[in-house]
């Protein structure tokens, strides 16, 4: 019978082999990110006249592009990208109408601020409809938030105006956590131009 003996060089190259396949295998664990509300500085006085207004957010609606857990850049004006292993930590949408509220909320202030639906007996005093045209951006040059966005007043629900709003705001450096960061101050200059038109509606 005969015996073959395997090479010493041969068993280095198959572990090597083995080793570098493992390796390959291997994906980046993702990151997650979330919009954040407009720090503290921008909080008005707690006594004003707006502290008991009753502000309701919605409906919201999301371009069909952003409804996805991938953030999603540009790298031209007709081509996006979307990036596997930099996500949102949960619903986009979610988090945008949430720091919305959080905003809206903190700047008139008052802490009378529901979430579309409501229940019908809640008494809303003013109502803010969006719709997210756009809200992307390039990494290392600029964050986008393009809106539609109406404001009710009253029971009756009588439109007070609307408006188109496009935001852009300097990403600072190179990285997805830049560009959210970005993104989260223009949903923060959303935010200061709706509560403008509430105080600018009139008294309650």
């Amino acid at each position: 019978m005969q015996v073959r003996h395997f090479s010493p060089n041969l068993a280095v190259i198959l572990i090597i082999l083995v080793m570098t396949l493992s390796g390959c295998s291997r994906s980046p664990n993702p990151r997650f990110y979330t919009l954040s509300a407009l720090p503290d500085q921008f909080a008005a006085a707690r006594a004003s006249q707006w502290q008991n207004a009753v502000v309701g957010i919605g409906p919201i609606r999301m371009a069909d592009y952003l409804d996805q857990s991938q953030i999603v850049t540009r790298t031209g004006d007709n081509q996006l990208v979307k990036d596997e292993f930099n996500r949102w930590g949960g619903p986009f949408k979610n988090n945008f109408t949430n720091v919305l509220a959080d905003n809206i909320g903190s700047l008139l202030p008052t802490q009378q601020i529901h979430l579309f639906p409501w229940r019908q007996a809640v008494p809303i005093d003013f109502q803010v409809a969006v719709d997210v045209v756009r809200c992307d951006g390039r990494l290392g040059e600029a964050a986008v938030l393009e809106t539609r966005w109406s404001l009710f007043q009253g029971p009756e629900k009588k439109l007070i105006t609307t408006r188109r709003a496009s935001i852009t705001e300097p990403v600072t450096g190179p990285d997805y956590a830049d560009l959210v960061a970005a993104q989260s101050r223009a949903v923060g200059r959303l935010s200061q131009e709706i509560v403008q038109a509430i105080k600018g509606a009139g008294r309650l």
